[in-house]
């Protein structure tokens, strides 16, 4: 094959590649909203996506070379219907685990596109092999294919997103996918007429051991399983959009790339050293709760990518020869397929934690001593300084670890000396609630050894964790359990906005936690609490008693507040608070004009719109400002700056209609979103640009 035709080739692969992984990230955010924000929804789409990606690479080794030029017709098909479309049309159920419903609309609407791309790779290099077998590698081609999957994911989060809506999006896609129909049509037509001269008896595929088969399933299986566990542990603290999803998926990409290259960009000797070192950095961020810094994020990346370079390496070394390439690609698709299921399937069924992500390590650990014992014998005695400082990197964390958990400031004190005494998972989150045991006299100084309750059980810190962030806490005892604490503390934003004459109210909260809003209100007052997740509503029936002791009416509404929320009255509710945290992200589709006109219409005339965007990663306010439009005042306000012991920081926005009184919120030192300086374009049920409220929230911590 001349050079220019192995350049085509290498142009329909990286184009298809293209195609697939801004087709990744696209179909996740068009679904996001429709399950709430969870942070298994990208995981399960990979998982989805990885399984049509198997049955591509099972087509191409049982069907593509008999079919001979009708794969081009079923190249063609997907045209018929796409543009994908950004209405899927079908509400999940209120369900604790909506995945399968989520697979089963995956397939209706995505599956045959993405499974037509799934066999770019596989069909290149067979065409490849066909035409010029005796001259070169067709390897490289799978290099090229992760190197457009790479580029695309970036150019993704950097541009497309940025830039345009998803209607825009799904065009721009739609018009590259007929380019690449053009070129798939172009590349085998010159594949056939170069391939009469081939040997055919040279293609025929000889037998491959079934070791070999479990190796090359197990190698790629536990990489791809940990790639999305460290996703897992990643959205559940920074949020689930498409910039986190990407960053994990990028390296894990990139490990092929440098693997499936001629030329080798890290030692294997090196990378066996220190990938213990790496993924015992990453346990000890999964463990150590420091509040979500950016150093656990690194340690995680870092983790993945060198457990994907050893792992992807090792396949690269059991590699086969020429004929027998459709079976290597079948059992690495098995295997990823294999690796998501494990990770977005079972363990949030089986596991209340993330415990997959040890799991993983070890079983990866013991995959490679059982492949390779006697190499990693020898080549660490024969580079003793290697071993040392692979030693080190083990020693290093560990030691660090220990030093935060016998730290005595922060939050780090609470999260490890309470005790336990609830853990859940689910579709939506890993919830925690633990109890720390007070000391009587921190809290009341002058009680007296006469009170009757002074020798019952002293007071409980109780509290709600989802990963690193508090969701609510309550001090158990008869004298202070009706008291808010954290960031609904009664000397906070919230008492401008609650503590109010009027008795009356009708109020809608977006978001229960452990139902700490309550404590502002009282009979006749009424409260409709809105809560994505089903179990949130028992936790905070069964656990906490915010909700039993509140006099005012309350009811609780399951399922995505955009849709529950449509079935109230107009004009009924006083005030309408979002409070749907997803660990430190705000459900985007809250924060769109679609919800904003939604909020509008359920408003009565003087109603208050409130937002709790306490954050540690993204600035909402820019956001607020420029969506909520020439309608409404927005203000804003930070909680003090010396909390008190049981309160933290928060940070509250408050809408109110144009020509509304707002001058004692300015003189409560609320004020106006008018004059904030960071600007944001307005948010979209079609448009949402995640990286300009991060990009805000860095350059206000000064790391940008």
């Amino acid at each position: 094959m001349q050079l220019t035709d192995s350049f085509k080739l290498h142009c329909f692969v990286f184009l298809g590649a293209f195609l697939i992984f801004t087709m990744e990230p696209m179909v996740a955010r068009i679904v996001l909203p429709i399950y709430g924000g969870s942070f298994h929804v990208w995981t399960t789409t990979l998982t989805f996506f990885q399984g049509i990606l198997f049955i591509g690479y099972l087509y191409c080794h049982f069907f593509a070379k008999r079919l001979g030029g009708w794969h081009i017709a079923l190249v063609a098909t997907p045209l018929i219907w796409l543009p994908l479309s950004n209405h899927f049309g079908f509400n999940p159920p209120d369900d604790h685990n909506p995945a399968w419903f989520l697979l089963f609309q995956l397939t209706i609407h995505v599956a045959l596109p993405f499974g037509v791309l799934a066999t770019t790779s596989v069909i290149a290099q067979s065409w490849f092999t066909r035409s010029n077998i005796q001259h070169k590698s067709p390897y490289p081609l799978y290099a090229s294919s992760n190197a457009g999957s790479i580029l695309a994911l970036l150019a993704y989060i950097a541009l497309f997103e940025p830039l345009f809506g998803l209607r825009v999006q799904q065009s721009l896609w739609f018009v590259v996918y007929i380019v690449y129909v053009f070129l798939a049509w172009f590349c085998w037509k010159k594949v056939t007429q170069k391939s009469k001269s081939t040997d055919s008896t040279s293609l025929r595929s000889t037998g491959v051991k079934v070791g070999t088969l479990i190796k090359w399933i197990f190698l790629s299986a536990l990489p791809s399983g940990f790639m999305l566990a460290v996703s897992n542990a990643v959205t559940l603290e920074l949020g689930s959009v498409p910039l986190v999803w990407v960053l994990p998926l990028v390296l894990y990409l990139l490990s092929y790339v440098f693997t499936f290259s001629q030329k080798k960009i890290i030692s294997p000797t090196i990378l066996h050293a220190f990938w213990p070192g790496a993924a015992t950095f990453g346990l000890c961020s999964l463990y150590t709760p420091s509040l979500g810094e950016l150093w656990e994020l690194a340690a995680h990346l870092i983790a993945l990518f060198l457990v994907a370079m050893v792992g992807h390496g090792e396949l690269y070394r059991l590699r086969p020869s020429s004929n027998q390439l459709t079976v290597f690609y079948l059992a690495i698709a098995l295997g990823g397929w294999l690796g998501g299921i494990a990770v977005s399937l079972v363990a949030p069924v089986a596991f209340s934690s993330l415990i997959e992500y040890p799991i993983i390590i070890g079983v990866f650990a013991i995959t490679l001593l059982t492949i390779k014992r006697e190499f990693l014998y020898h080549s660490l005695l024969k580079r003793p300084y290697l071993s040392i400082l692979g030693a080190l990197a083990i020693a290093l964390p560990l030691y660090q670890m220990t030093k935060k958990t016998n730290r005595n400031d922060g939050m780090i004190v609470p999260f490890f000396d309470s005790k336990p005494i609830y853990q859940y998972r689910n579709y939506y989150g890993i919830y925690k609630i633990a109890d720390l045991p007070l000391n009587p006299k921190d809290i009341f100084p002058q009680w007296s050894e006469k009170d009757p309750l002074f020798n019952e059980k002293g007071p409980i810190l109780r509290t709600l964790w989802h990963g690193s962030t508090v969701h609510g806490s309550q001090i158990i005892h008869p004298y202070t359990r009706k008291y808010a604490l954290s960031y609904y503390h009664s000397e906070g934003p919230l008492k401008d906005l609650l503590i109010e004459r009027k008795k009356n109210r009708n109020v809608a909260i977006i978001g229960l936690g452990v139902g700490a809003c309550s404590t502002y209100f009282e009979e006749p007052e009424k409260i409709t609490f809105y809560e994505l997740d089903p179990s949130i509503v028992d936790i905070a029936q069964n656990h906490f008693t915010y909700l039993s002791d509140c006099s005012a009416s309350i009811t609780n509404v399951e399922g995505d507040a955009r849709i529950q929320l449509e079935l109230a009255p107009d004009n009924s509710y006083d005030i309408i608070m979002i409070d749907a945290f997803s660990s430190d992200a705000i459900p985007t589709h809250l924060l769109t004009k679609e919800a904003f006109s939604l909020y509008d219409r359920k408003l009565a005339s003087n109603g208050k719109l409130i937002f709790h965007i306490t954050n540690r990663h993204y600035d909402l306010q820019g956001v607020i400002k420029s969506t909520s439009g020439e309608q409404w005042e927005a203000l804003a306000r930070h909680s003090d700056e010396q909390p008190k012991p049981f309160e933290d920081h928060s940070l509250y926005c408050v809408l109110l209609r144009k020509g509304s009184d707002i001058t004692s919120l300015l003189r409560a030192n609320w004020r106006s979103l008018d004059s904030y300086e960071y600007e944001c374009d307005p948010w979209s049920d079609d448009y949402i640009n995640t990286l300009a409220p991060l990009y805000i929230m860095l350059r206000a911590k000064k790391i940008l």
